[in-house]
């Protein structure tokens, strides 16, 4: 019996000091409903507010849940309602490094830092979106089709198929489920979330440009901008 009591804290201990010894990227600034946070080599488990975010993990809200995730290099990456997106590669120091995130499903924000804008990659199952000083916010359907919107600055879409589409501030573009890329249209986009759309607030206050994205709950569980908007 003792060998068995023995055994169970060890391997308990085993699985917490792969979390602990994942490198912290930056972390979770604003959480509401629930998010939940799956590390490498590590199970999933929820997230709370200021809880460390990892490299290569995987992160995801619940429906109706959302969760705001401020970088080392002060990018701001916001989810929506049944998001879920891979912290792919990450490292920054000194002004250097890369950022690669890769949007499986749901509804996303981003607002760039201070990483060098050509080594940000956003990438969905279907395209690869590049930026240059740059807000975006993004659709990606179960099937890869989407829509990308640079709500700020500049960049383009491209795909495995050779396109390469350049994208200025204000332009909108549809993607199909083959990753073919439609033409620009120059219009305004909603995601239709608002955790998306105006960042997660409990005061009723859209807060939109740079500073959308910020404001909300506490942790897993907390309300933040849990109200509708039209």
């Amino acid at each position: 019996m003792r060998a068995t009591c023995f055994v169970l804290p060890v391997a308990a201990w085993l699985g917490l000091a792969g979390i602990v010894s994942a490198e912290d990227v930056g972390e979770a600034t604003r959480v509401q409903r629930f998010a939940y946070q799956t590390p490498p080599q590590a199970d999933k488990g929820p997230l709370y507010r200021l809880d460390p975010v990892v490299r290569n993990a995987r992160l995801e809200t619940v429906p109706s849940g959302a969760l705001e995730v401020t970088f080392t290099d002060g990018s701001r990456l916001t989810l929506g309602s049944a998001s879920s997106i891979v912290v792919d590669n990450y490292v920054f120091d000194s002004g250097q490094g890369g950022q690669t995130l890769k949007m499986t499903r749901g509804l996303f924000r981003f607002v760039s830092g201070s990483m060098p804008k050509d080594q940000v990659k956003l990438q969905t199952p279907t395209v690869t979106i590049g930026i240059r000083g740059t807000i975006v916010k993004t659709k990606v359907n179960d099937d890869g089709s989407g829509t990308i919107f640079f709500e700020h600055g500049s960049g383009n879409v491209q795909n495995d198929q050779g396109q390469n589409v350049p994208m200025n501030e204000g332009d909108m573009v549809k993607i199909d489920s083959n990753g073919g890329i439609g033409t620009p249209e120059n219009k305004s986009w909603n995601a239709g979330d608002a955790s998306v759309d105006y960042g997660i607030d409990p005061f009723g206050q859209n807060s939109h440009g740079p500073d959308g994205g910020t404001g909300g709950g506490d942790g897993a569980g907390s309300a933040g901008g849990g109200h509708n908007r039209d």
